[in-house]
């Protein structure tokens, strides 16, 4: 068996999905016959590999612009990145994608003898290195089988954590907009993001904790810890909701909706100096560890086991219902979309949460670790 040289990584997913990649991107980098390293990635993610060093060359399928483009159109693109990725002459091909298509495409038109995916229903047929997946990921984290799927090919990940890497001019607009729109010196602040979910469409809300209870949790957060501000982040499309939130607010603390005004990296900048980030099960809660932000985390109808927090730390807290037998209710790739009271989260209060951070010692722990430590990656 000839040594792994020049991999293909496929990842086209969501900004989570993306970073629970990043041991691998790591351990390839590592890898003593490893030479390249190139991604196929969604159009939305590119930020969040671009400055990783462990990354040569990334690939972007827009598939929004393809279902809006004659197919003729996407057959000539697609065509033309065929040529380019033919050309590098891969080793490996490490699909994450949990479809037959990448796979299908490597085989017979580039031409990369070793393809690792993982055997899910009937779309791995094309790999010839194949992980189970049997009912979807469950009883271990995502980041887990990510890794299993590498060492399948031959590639050892020992380190498994995220990673994010800000670029210079990330950091520099994230210190212009606390200091024009939050306050001059603003240096304690704290991040919300009470969206999330947008991937399940106008089941979102189903993933969401109230924005009252948002607002509510953060008062207390900003009187304990001395805030000198409060940041709101997420998309466009979920600017209502920090809107929502500015009205619930009343505090002596300056509070800022940059709800759609800011690129990912500028907000993953933003997130990475703050003293705490919270927000709904989603892909912030990832950029926030893989920075080391300390960070509270809302799980409904997903199981935090699989999509929380990686690795478990002491200031990554994952807040859910213990108590309901129906959560988590997200299995196989799929969930309750007729749950008629949404308990898990609805029913989840805001003095509640408060008593779990008090009995896990949240506040007082990160009183211990020094700015600088936290800050360290």
């Amino acid at each position: 068996m000839r040594s792994v040289r020049r991999v293909l990584v496929v990842q086209p997913y969501g900004i989570g999905d993306l970073l629970f990649v990043t041991p691998v991107l790591r351990a390839l980098c590592l890898h003593p016959t490893v030479e390249k390293v190139d991604m196929v990635l969604g159009s939305r993610t590119d930020s969040v590999i671009r400055h990783n060093p462990h990354v040569d060359e990334t690939f972007v399928i827009d598939k929004d612009v393809f279902h809006a483009r004659k197919t003729s159109s996407n057959l000539q693109e697609l065509w033309q990145l065929g040529l380019k990725l033919r050309k590098q002459q891969y080793d490996l091909l490490l699909d994450y994608s949990l479809r037959g298509e990448y796979a299908f495409f490597s085989q017979f038109f580039l031409g990369i003898p070793r393809r690792a995916g993982f055997a899910y229903k009937d779309r791995g047929f094309f790999h010839n290195l194949r992980v189970p997946l049997h009912g979807g990921y469950q009883g271990r984290h995502v980041v887990e089988y990510f890794c299993d799927l590498a060492e399948k090919a031959g590639i050892p990940v020992e380190d498994r954590f995220l990673e994010f890497y800000l670029g210079p001019k990330d950091r520099t607009a994230a210190r212009e907009v606390l200091h024009k729109k939050v306050a001059k010196n603003c240096q304690n602040y704290l991040v919300v993001s009470p969206g999330g979910g947008e991937s399940w469409g106008r089941d979102a809300y189903l993933k969401r904790w109230p924005v009252s209870f948002f607002a509510a949790l953060s008062k207390r957060l900003a009187d304990d810890l001395n805030m000198d501000g409060v940041v709101i982040v997420g998309s466009s499309g979920e600017k209502e909701l920090g809107e929502s939130f500015v009205r619930e607010w009343n505090q002596r603390v300056p509070v800022i909706n940059l709800m759609g005004e800011m690129s990912l990296g500028h907000t993953a900048a933003l997130i990475g100096q703050a003293a705490i980030f919270i927000g709904n099960d989603g892909g912030l809660v990832h950029v926030a560890h893989a920075l080391r932000t300390p960070l509270i985390a809302f799980y409904g109808p997903v199981d935090h086991r699989v999509y929380g927090p990686y690795p478990e730390s002491f200031d990554a807290i994952a807040v859910y219902q213990e108590a309901l037998d129906c959560r988590p209710c997200y299995r196989n790739f799929r969930y309750r979309s007729d749950c008629p009271k949404c308990e898990c989260l609805q029913a989840l209060l805001p003095e509640d949460v408060y008593g779990i951070l008090q009995r896990r010692k949240f506040m007082q722990k990160l009183q211990t670790v020094l700015p600088l430590e936290r800050k360290s990656s």
